[in-house]
């Protein structure tokens, strides 16, 4: 097996550089953003089982940064958010924690969590680690996922709340049958996982093949739903915003099946058209779009109340197009780790195994060719 940890770039390193500006974060891809390595790869972005222990111990406290970073859009109010609601959350458990498994285990587990939290600060990355969207390849832990699912579910399920128009929208795509798409997507993730623990390696891989076959279905209805809701008239773009998350998940899913299975261009393929899917809905639509479907029809522009109503829109729009902007990039650079990993000798199997069992750093940073 090749030494996948000595490929590694420290993330304080590339923090510094971040900060400094002369490196700029473009989806799942660290670049050069000065000097005479301009437009160069540093390196890949990938995150980690720390950062799954981050995301599941963030959704344990509570619902409010669902709401705040998907509902709103607000990547900035999203991270502190979930800053403030991981130390509540552990202090709120820490008591039981301490009957149950001891005061230094608890410590050492707070201790843990907020130091990737800060880790995943200073890259600048800790909106899209704790989002759907998540970073580079998903590692698929049924922990993560089931916990980004959740995230998505949440969304919906406040958004039924609101307008007849949106319970109209609703209806239309069938919400008892996305149900079942998250159930049966679930139901996928914990056959990935099980893969994972199997002794024969031939048996493992045909349950990963499986998968990303099964999954396909699923992915394909969840872009159909969206392209209904971002085409309607008027176009539905908060509802249809969870949906699309829901299909890069479907397809990070897919991906990550293939890159175990060591199928590169498969899984090279696999998330170029998810890509292509998410460019496709959601590529065309930019901020004056969102700006201008959240101010209501009946307002007369001539007046004072569409002013105070266009510039609410742009402060709330701003977040969200910033956000489907990363979404867009993520889903674009997910495989490009896979022609460096080729050059390093190293599997994509051995890849997303190293980053499973990575507990300390939440993200890993993959250095590119000199």
């Amino acid at each position: 097996m090749s030494d996948v940890g000595g490929l590694f770039v420290a993330s304080l390193d590339a923090a510094t550089g971040i900060k400094a500006g002369k490196l700029r974060i473009v989806g799942s891809v660290v670049r050069h953003a000065a000097g005479p390595l301009k437009g160069k790869i540093h390196s890949y972005l990938q995150e980690t089982g720390a950062a799954g222990a981050l995301l599941e111990s963030v959704s344990g406290a509570g619902s409010t940064f669902a709401k705040t970073s998907m509902t709103t859009g607000n990547p900035i109010a999203g991270a502190a958010v979930a800053g403030t609601q991981l130390a509540s959350s552990l202090g709120g458990n820490v008591q039981n924690e301490i009957i149950r498994r001891g005061v230094k285990r608890v410590e050492s587990k707070v201790d843990a969590l907020a130091s990737g939290m800060q880790t995943l600060e200073n890259l600048g990355v800790a909106n899209l680690a704790l989002s759907a969207t998540g970073i580079g390849v998903s590692l698929v832990g049924f922990g993560i996922m089931n916990a980004r699912l959740s995230r998505v579910e949440q969304t919906l399920a406040a958004l039924t709340e609101s307008t007849d128009r949106i319970l109209a929208a609703v209806e239309r795509i069938r919400q008892d049958q996305l149900a079942s798409e998250f159930s049966a997507l679930r139901s996928q993730v914990r056959l990935f996982e099980e893969a994972w623990l199997m002794s024969n390696q031939e048996r493992a891989t045909q349950v990963w093949l499986d998968v990303a076959q099964a999954t396909r279905p699923h992915q394909d209805r969840f872009e159909g739903r969206a392209r209904e809701l971002l085409f309607a008239m008027p176009p539905e773009f908060d509802l249809a915003d969870p949906i699309v998350d829901a299909l890069a998940l479907a397809g990070g899913l897919r991906v990550a099946c293939l890159m175990a299975c060591n199928e590169s261009e498969a899984a090279s393929s696999a998330a170029s058209e998810n890509a292509r899917q998410i460019e496709g809905l959601t590529g065309t639509v930019g901020k004056v779009d969102l700006v201008m479907a959240r101010i209501p029809s009946s307002i007369d522009r001539a007046s004072l109340e569409w002013a105070g109503a266009l510039a609410a829109a742009v402060d709330e729009a701003a977040p969200i197009a910033q956000r489907w902007r990363q979404r867009e990039a993520i889903a674009a650079t997910r495989a490009a780790p896979l022609a460096q990993l080729k050059r390093d000798g190293v599997t994509p199997r051995e890849w997303l195994k190293a980053a499973r069992e990575e507990q300390n750093e939440p993200i890993l940073l993959l250095k590119a060719a000199e």
